[in-house]
């Protein structure tokens, strides 16, 4: 999602205030943890922020970056990365030096401990930025070291809250922008009205399914989410139902559970099966009757 730099700025104000008050100040805080879903701009955030602390400097010499989507860093990776964050202070003093992580979830254990070392004894006038997508995944020891800023991405979705139509997308995509915009366009508007046509459907057929599985099928990876969240939508007004009884409710608990602890989008094998297992646990809660 390309989100502009003034909506970040604008929505992001409190945030902003806070990180930028503290900043004057002479104890700045070392270790930071931005944390909220994927494309609610923290990492653009940290860029604003840099941009307006280091006015016509070059960023670049300030500022070193690993662990991103194309390439995961390892134990080594984080080592020469405080290596050369101690070289670069010894030059300019003057100004921080700021480290950012990205994907911090994904670092394994041995990265982890060589990060919580830094944490503990940080290179002089250096500043760590830990970003994640999931903060449940990251360890204790970590979390407790760590001033953390929450990314609430309904804060950049609220100007369009306008209408009921925009008001069920935002909820369905539960906050994360990529869904909501996915929503706004021709292809993700008629999604929507196929799966909703399938989850409010007594039967689940299997032709249906194939149809269905046809028109999604070249743009899997990017319809998917919007799928499951559709899902989840419905559940959670099921589940508010006053009239729906205990042992249902219960079953809808174990259905999103079992989703979450089966479904990582790594370890997809078939895209087909993949779905038609979603939705025939879907179909055997049996919520309409």
């Amino acid at each position: 999602m390309n989100t502009s730099s003034n909506l970040i700025e604008n929505n992001y104000k409190q945030e902003f205030d806070f990180i930028s008050k503290l900043y004057l100040k002479k104890t700045f805080p070392h270790s930071w943890i931005f944390y909220g879903p994927k494309d609610s701009g923290k990492r653009k955030f940290l860029d604003i922020f840099i941009k307006k602390h280091f006015k016509g400097k070059n960023n670049n010499q300030f500022v070193y970056e690993i662990n991103s989507n194309e390439k995961t860093a390892l134990i080594e990776d984080v080592r020469k990365l405080i290596e050369q964050c101690n070289l670069t202070n010894t030059v300019d003093n003057s100004n921080k030096t700021f480290i950012v992580i990205n994907n911090l979830e994904l670092l394994n254990k041995n990265s982890i401990i060589a990060l919580l070392k830094t944490i503990e004894e940080p290179p002089p006038n250096t500043v760590l930025i830990l970003i994640t997508h999931n903060l449940k995944l990251i360890p204790e020891t970590i979390l407790s070291r760590c001033i953390k800023i929450q990314f609430n991405p309904y804060k950049l979705l609220i100007s369009d809250y306008e209408n009921d139509n925009k008001k069920e997308n935002l909820l369905i995509s539960d906050g994360y922008p990529s869904i909501y915009n996915l929503l706004l366009t021709k292809d993700g508007d008629i999604i929507k009205a196929e799966v909703k046509k399938i989850l409010d459907s007594q039967t689940f057929e299997y032709i249906d399914f194939e149809k269905f599985y046809l028109k999604i099928s070249k743009n899997f990876d990017i319809f998917l989410p919007l799928i499951i969240n559709m899902i989840f939508f419905n559940l959670k007004l099921n589940f508010k139902n006053d009239v729906l009884d205990l042992s249902k409710k219960l079953k809808i608990l174990n259905f999103l559970d079992f989703v979450k602890k089966n479904f990582k989008r790594d370890f997809f094998l078939d895209n087909k099966k993949v779905l038609f297992l979603i939705l025939n646990e879907y179909f055997s809660l049996e919520l309409s009757k």
